[in-house]
C-alpha cells in the first residue's frame, strides 16, 4: 500500500545522483526536502571558467546557509547520514564538466578543499580532458586528462563520465585506479542517441564497481516525448537485468526552474530537433519533479523489487560508491 511506500521512503536514505536544477531558486530547496531526499549530487558548474565557478560556490556555501533548516553541505558518507539524522538534504557539490579547472591540475586540490566530490570529465562536447558524446572524432583522454584522472582518484573525487564519448568513456575507466560513474545516463540498446550508453561500457562500469544513474527525460528514456514514472523503472529493470542489483541508482538529471541563460549553454552546439525536444517535452509523468520522488520507490516496490534491492535503487548503492571513493 501507498502508506508502507511512503513511510518506506522516509525510512531510508534516498540519493539522487544527479540534478541540474536552478538552485538558487528558493523553491528548490523545499521540494528536494519534501521528495524526501538524504542527499544530492548538485551541479554547480560545467563549461564555467574558474573565476566563475569559484563565484558560484561562493554563492552557494551563502544559499546553504540561508536554507539550513532543509538543507547542509556534504562532503562525506557521514555528512549524509548526519543529514539523514536531522531531516535535511546533504548538498554534494558537483560539476559537469573539467572547464572550472582551466588547464591547472591543482585546481582539483582547490575544488576538493571546498567540497567538491563529483566531477563529469567532458560536457558535450571536446576539452582539454577528452571529448564528449556530441564531438563528431571521439580522440580520447589527453594528456592532461589522464592526471585529471589520477589527480582525482588520488583526491577521493568521483569521476563522472555520463556525457563523455565512447572512446573518452571507454579510455578513463579502464585507467581510473577506483570505481567511476554514469551519474545520468540510460542504454543506449533501449534508445540509440549519443547520450546513452552501451551495453558494453555500462557493464564495464559495473565490473569497475561504480553506479549507473538513470535518466527521466522522455527522448532518452522512451525515444518518444512521452514517458511516465514506470518506463522509469522499465529502464532500471532493464539495467539491474544488465549489470546487476548493486549497480543501479537514480539520476535523473532534473532540470527546474532553470534560467534561460543556463538552458541557451546547456543546450550549446546541440542538433535544432534536439533543442526543439528539451523546449516542448512534457515531463515524465508522476515523476515531473524531484518533490515526486517517493513514486519511484512505490513504483519500485510495485514492480516486485524487495525492500532491501528497493533501498539500494534509492540511495544505498550511490552511498556504497561514495563510501568507497571518497578520502
Amino acid at each position: 500500500t501507498m502508506t508502507n511506500a511512503s513511510q518506506f521512503h522516509n525510512d531510508n536514505i534516498i540519493i539522487d545522483g544527479l540534478n541540474a536544477s536552478n538552485f538558487f531558486d528558493p523553491r528548490i530547496a523545499g521540494r528536494l526536502h519534501s521528495g524526501g531526499l538524504t542527499a544530492v549530487n548538485a551541479t554547480f558548474a560545467a563549461w564555467h571558467t574558474p573565476h566563475e565557478t569559484i563565484n558560484l560556490i561562493a554563492d552557494m556555501l551563502l544559499m546553504l546557509e540561508q536554507h539550513s533548516d532543509k538543507l547542509m553541505p556534504a562532503r562525506s558518507v557521514a555528512d549524509i547520514h548526519k543529514a539523514k539524522e536531522s531531516n535535511r538534504v546533504g548538498f554534494i557539490i558537483g560539476f559537469q564538466g573539467t572547464d572550472p579547472l582551466g588547464d591547472n591540475l591543482n585546481m582539483l586540490r582547490l575544488y576538493h578543499a571546498l567540497g567538491v566530490r563529483i566531477i563529469q570529465l567532458t560536457y558535450n562536447f571536446r576539452n582539454l580532458v577528452g571529448c564528449g558524446c556530441q564531438e563528431k572524432e571521439d580522440t580520447g583522454l589527453s594528456e592532461f586528462g589522464k592526471q585529471v584522472v589520477a589527480e582525482m582518484n588520488r583526491l577521493g573525487m568521483l569521476i563522472d563520465l555520463s556525457h563523455c564519448g565512447v572512446r573518452t568513456t571507454q579510455e578513463a575507466i579502464e585507467l581510473s585506479q577506483q570505481p567511476v560513474a554514469f551519474t545520468h545516463a540510460n542504454p543506449f540498446a533501449l534508445v540509440p542517441m549519443a547520450r546513452n550508453k552501451s551495453d558494453e561500457a555500462l557493464k564495464a562500469v559495473a565490473a569497475k564497481g561504480g553506479v549507473v544513474g538513470a535518466v527521466i527525460f522522455a527522448p532518452m528514456l522512451t525515444g518518444s516525448p512521452n514517458a511516465s514514472v514506470d518506463d522509469y523503472v522499465k529502464v532500471i529493470d532493464y539495467l539491474v537485468n544488465l549489470i546487476g542489483i548493486d549497480h543501479v541508482g537514480l539520476g535523473p538529471d532534473f532540470m527546474e526552474e532553470m534560467t534561460k541563460e543556463v538552458a541557451m549553454q546547456a543546450l550549446k552546439g546541440l542538433p535544432p530537433q534536439t533543442l526543439q525536444q528539451f523546449s516542448t517535452i512534457p515531463p515524465t509523468q508522476k515523476f515531473e519533479s524531484i518533490s515526486a520522488c517517493a513514486n519511484v520507490t512505490e513504483a519500485l516496490l510495485k514492480r516486485g523489487y524487495s525492500e532491501h534491492d528497493t533501498a539500494k535503487i534509492m540511495g544505498g548503492n550511490w552511498l556504497r560508491l561514495y563510501k568507497e571513493v571518497w578520502k
